[in-house]
């Protein structure tokens, strides 16, 4: 059955992204459209959506996300952690460069309004502050994960601020987002987190055979930047989610 069941998700999933090239030459590349009209956001969001259902992932949203220009920031745990949020509301992530280079997710990404980032170079933090600020003017919800890297979902590493700087450069909330993928025990199911030197095949294998997965997303209160510098807005985002990470509701 768990065979089946995988062969069956992989080929929905494989029609399904050749779903998306398709979409995203016609109005991306043919008609010219952006993330800047709200039909190509639509379009975006409800193809990110139907990732989540392929794979079978049940989700369950708490709070309230804000409609308004604000930057997002959630701990990191598997790439379903995109489609997922970008399947609930229309949200720009910030991404590293390397993925830009990857075949048809780079592009398919850069096309869905993804911003880049260059780790570790000279001036990365500042041009993608600038990149951020830019996306957030128009009225964008902006999301990063300021970890850097993904964990196993049972708790949080610390907080990198200085992607905050947008936040305080614009005067604008910062909403902290709890990401969670409880299991039997209430811990994070075991084959969802994309750790360590996993291959994205390996973990993308092992979720299409669950019968079914929970995800849980998070909306905890704002937070107002006034007063706040970007090490202390960090420090209060990743007290928020830690504290529901560590005594789940």
């Amino acid at each position: 059955m768990k065979a089946l069941r995988r062969v069956v998700r992989l080929a929905l999933l494989l029609g399904h992204v050749f779903w998306g090239l398709l979409l995203t030459v016609i109005f991306a590349e043919v008609l010219r459209m952006t993330v800047a009209q709200s039909f190509y956001r639509g379009l975006v969001r409800a193809w990110l959506r139907r990732v989540t259902r392929i794979v079978g992932v049940k989700v369950r949203v708490y709070g309230i996300p804000e409609d308004t220009a604000t930057l997002l920031v959630a701990n990191h745990i598997t790439w379903l952690d995109i489609p997922l949020l970008g399947g609930e509301m229309p949200i720009r992530f910030l991404s590293k460069q390397e993925v830009r280079g990857w075949p048809v997710v780079g592009w398919l990404a850069a096309k869905a309004g993804t911003l880049f980032i260059s780790r570790g170079k000279a001036g990365a933090a500042a041009a993608a502050t600038a990149t951020m600020t830019e996306a957030l003017q128009s009225g964008a919800a902006v999301l990063l994960f300021p970890e850097g890297t993904t964990t196993t979902g049972d708790n949080v590493q610390p907080f990198h601020a200085r992607l905050f700087a947008s936040a305080i450069n614009l005067d604008i909330q910062v909403q902290p987002i709890v990401l969670r993928y409880p299991g039997a025990n209430g811990l994070t199911h075991p084959l969802i987190p994309y750790v360590d030197d996993q291959a994205l095949w390996g973990n993308l294998w092992g979720i299409l055979g669950e019968a079914k997965c929970a995800a849980e997303i998070h909306f905890l209160s704002p937070i107002k930047t006034i007063g706040l510098d970007r090490k202390a807005l960090a420090a209060l985002s990743e007290a928020n989610i830690r504290q529901l990470i560590e005594n789940p509701r």
